[in-house]
């Protein structure tokens, strides 16, 4: 690390998909989600009340992402998205081997970007002008490694664990990562590095990725002719051509790479909460009932406007962001909810199938029964009758009645067992 040189300046961005952690009844957990909002919105104004910078970057951060997709966004469902400035945190800055030695450290905005009628948020930490290495950040990002002071214990922690400690939020799916550059790195291989999550100057691993794979990643994915644009599966690298030293300035160029990560990023966690709900569901030993199938389709329904086709005022920011869906791998996401959805649908009809069945076995039961009640007492009337006809004392036939209901019972009983094991033979057959 001693020897690398930085030859460009740099913003990065980490955004963070979550969601409130799964708790209690559904009533519980819309208490949940009220008291959880309600949290974050306290700490919000505490800092703002204690805060004396009249250009907090946060601040700068929400207004200007929210005024680009008011502009950018026919969705209405965008302009419910709320944008909260938790404050300036300090973010440790780490060499590859992890060893709890803080190297150097970064100011890091946190802002919580949160749609909350459907529970849905993102974390986002913001460096500007960046001064450490960005590839080693996004290893950092990359191995779970992002860690912020608590300044009430006095001691680092990942930034995901101390969310979920104080708002109890939960990871839903991988970070992303958008690194602003002005300019390309001297050493193209640098920019590789970068889009692959890998740490340019590793302290402990003495081996290259190929240059054929990171030609690969190479690939212009810009629209407009201000900037360079790369993607990879976790990274985007933004490349200016001009590169403002005007923050305000620079923010609202970046802005229109950073509002699309967020919408994609909406749409995808909807997806992975309902997978991994679904999947949960499914491991519990008691199976999944009809009742949580359909609560698990409410609250993916309530996430159907973030995919609307008409989401973009213009075509060419709808093709970015299908370059973003692309090598993000939300549309791998979404077939996979698709695939849990029929296996779900199938899994209703077979429910439905076994109930069906049971149904009938109870019907059958109580016809069989009564066949056998309603052949019992024409046989108790017709011995009556003959009884009476040639002069059996009641006291007789009382008895022998008693007899023939035992016999009755005794009969049912083993002719029941009889049919019961024909039953089982046919279902093992089948």
């Amino acid at each position: 690390m001693d020897s690398y040189l930085k030859t460009y300046e740099d913003d990065i961005f980490f955004f963070i998909p979550m969601t409130i952690a799964d708790e209690g009844d559904k009533k519980r957990k819309r208490n949940i989600e009220k008291e959880v909002f309600a949290k974050i919105k306290a700490d919000v104004e505490k800092y703002k009340a204690s805060n004396t910078d009249q250009n907090d970057y946060g601040d700068m951060y929400c207004e200007i992402v929210t005024e680009h997709v008011n502009y950018e966004c026919n969705n209405p469902v965008f302009r419910e998205v709320e944008r909260l400035n938790l404050g300036k945190f300090t973010l440790a800055c780490y060499d590859d081997d992890y060893d709890g030695t803080v190297l150097d450290t970064e100011q890091a905005h946190i802002i919580i970007t949160t749609h909350q009628k459907t529970g849905l948020y993102i974390v986002t930490l913001a460096i500007h002008d960046n001064h450490y290495i960005p590839t080693q950040l996004i290893d950092q990002m990359s191995t779970d490694h992002l860690e912020i002071l608590n300044e009430e214990t006095g001691k680092y922690i990942n930034v995901i664990e101390y969310m979920s400690e104080k708002y109890n939020l939960s990871l839903c799916g991988e970070a992303k990562c958008v690194v602003c550059l002005s300019k390309e790195p001297e050493d193209k291989t640098e920019l590789g590095y970068l889009l692959s999550g890998e740490t340019y100057v590793s302290e402990h691993i003495d081996y290259h990725i190929r240059d054929v794979r990171i030609k690969e990643m190479l690939r212009n994915r810009a629209i407009y002719d201000y900037y360079d644009s790369y993607i990879s599966p976790s990274v985007i690298a933004f490349i200016f051509k001009e590169y403002s030293d005007d923050l305000e300035k620079r923010l609202e160029r970046e802005t229109s790479e950073l509002f699309i990560v967020e919408i994609v990023l909406f749409q995808n966690t909807a997806v992975l909460r309902t997978n991994r709900r679904v999947v949960a569901e499914l491991d519990e030993s008691d199976g999944i009932t009809n009742t949580e199938i359909e609560e698990l389709y409410l609250e993916f329904g309530h996430t159907m406007r973030f995919w609307s086709a008409d989401v973009f005022k213009y075509p060419f920011s709808q093709i970015e962001a299908d370059e973003v869906i692309n090598s993000f791998g939300i549309a791998q996401a979404r077939e996979e909810y698709l695939r849990n959805q029929q296996f779900i649908d199938r899994l209703i009809e077979l429910k439905g199938n076994i109930e069906s069945e049971r149904s009938n076995s109870r019907m059958n039961f109580i016809l069989y029964v009564l066949a056998w009640i309603e052949g019992a007492s024409i046989l108790l009337s017709g011995l009556m009758l003959i009884f009476d006809m040639i002069g059996i004392t009641h006291k007789f036939w009382w008895g022998l009645l008693s007899i023939g209901v035992c016999v009755f019972i005794a009969m049912f009983i083993y002719f029941t067992l009889i049919s019961g094991k024909k039953i089982t033979k046919k279902k093992k057959l089948k």
